[in-house]
């Protein structure tokens, strides 16, 4: 099954974990924990904020480590929610 990479918080996701649009359909570019019913999940997280909470993920959850963490932090200002912060 193919990953994706979500363009709020940089993590690979399934097709399953996929976010949702308004009107319920997947949307390949969000995952389901960044995107629901067409809206981010967390509309006041600012970049900083999502690196504080992948940096977290990676000290106290074991969900990523800590090389990854820093890793997905570089490509935060290159994803989409981020880059659409400059326009707004």
């Amino acid at each position: 099954m193919k990953s994706l990479t979500c363009q709020c918080c940089g993590l690979p996701f399934s097709p399953k974990m996929r976010g949702t649009n308004r009107d319920k359909s997947p949307n390949s570019d969000y995952c389901l924990d960044c995107f629901r019913d067409g809206e981010f999940r967390d509309h006041h997280l600012t970049i900083q904020d999502m690196e504080k909470k992948l940096l977290d993920m990676a000290r106290h959850h074991d969900e990523i480590s800590i090389e990854e963490a820093h890793q997905t932090i570089k490509i935060l200002p290159d994803l989409k929610r981020w880059k659409m912060t400059h326009i707004l």
